[in-house]
């Protein structure tokens, strides 16, 4: 029997005050757009040094929470998502995959599908058709169909009137651009995803929840499928250069 027990990391003060800030924002003590006390206030109300607030703030900065605007001070960023923040640290530690990530989303926007249908507003209805237009409009032009796929995608999530929802929405969507950008270069994939977004469209404007979710789940299904069809031919790829599969199905 292996009774040893691995030891617990010693967290920095520079972590503790990254920490308690996070803290702060999600208790909601302090919120978007906010500005934080000077650098030596911070250290006397923490009674720690200016150096550690100072390698703090470095660390939020680039965590994209706090913004230094020069000759004005310290603010917390006005578009802050400490969830996305959470999703795109974890990601990049490989903590999980893309194909996870597309499932996640597969449950996420079914959801937010369902309650556009129920809960969106004529306005609103009529901006998600303008979006499709586009979207139908850009068929020549990757860049500008994937954009336009994205705006479809995140107006459904708004259109849901679930702030949680929205946000993780934004989160996991980010995460997937790349391999979003893979799978619409696909032959014949913009035009299968315009037939998709077709099909939500006119369950949302018809006021039909399940069958607005039941054709969302079938989209992201095509999503993922592809998906793994790209991650085999980069394995099959990188096993050809006599590389190994890590880092390939990621």
């Amino acid at each position: 029997m292996d009774m040893s027990f691995n030891k617990i990391p010693r967290m920095t003060v520079t972590e503790v005050i990254v920490d308690q800030i996070k803290e702060k924002i999600l208790s909601g003590d302090l919120v978007p757009g906010q500005q934080l006390p000077p650098e030596r206030i911070l250290a006397e109300m923490l009674s720690v040094g200016r150096t550690s607030v100072r390698e703090a703030i470095k660390a939020l900065q680039h965590m994209g929470i706090l913004e230094v605007r020069s000759g004005e001070g310290t603010f917390l960023c006005s578009n802050l998502s400490l969830l996305s923040d959470h999703f795109k640290a974890s990601y990049l530690l490989k903590h999980f995959s893309v194909l996870e990530l597309v499932e996640a989303r597969t449950v996420i926007e079914a959801a937010t599908a369902f309650f556009a249908a129920e809960r969106s507003t004529q306005q609103e209805k009529e901006a998600l058709k303008e979006i499709f237009q586009g979207a139908a409009n850009s068929l020549e032009n990757v860049s500008d169909f994937l954009n336009a796929d994205f705006l479809f995608h995140q107006k459904i999530a708004e259109m849901s009137q679930n702030s949680v929802l929205l946000e993780m929405f934004k989160a996991m969507r980010e995460l997937t651009l790349e391999e979003n950008l893979d799978v619409i270069k696909k032959r014949g994939q913009m035009q299968s995803a315009l037939e998709y977004h077709k099909e939500i469209l006119d369950a949302i404007l018809s006021d039909n929840p399940s069958e607005a979710r039941k054709i969302m789940l079938i989209h992201l299904a095509n999503l993922k499928d592809r998906i793994k069809e790209i991650c085999k031919e980069h394995l099959e790829e990188r096993l050809k250069e006599g590389g190994d599969y890590k880092g390939v199905i990621h």
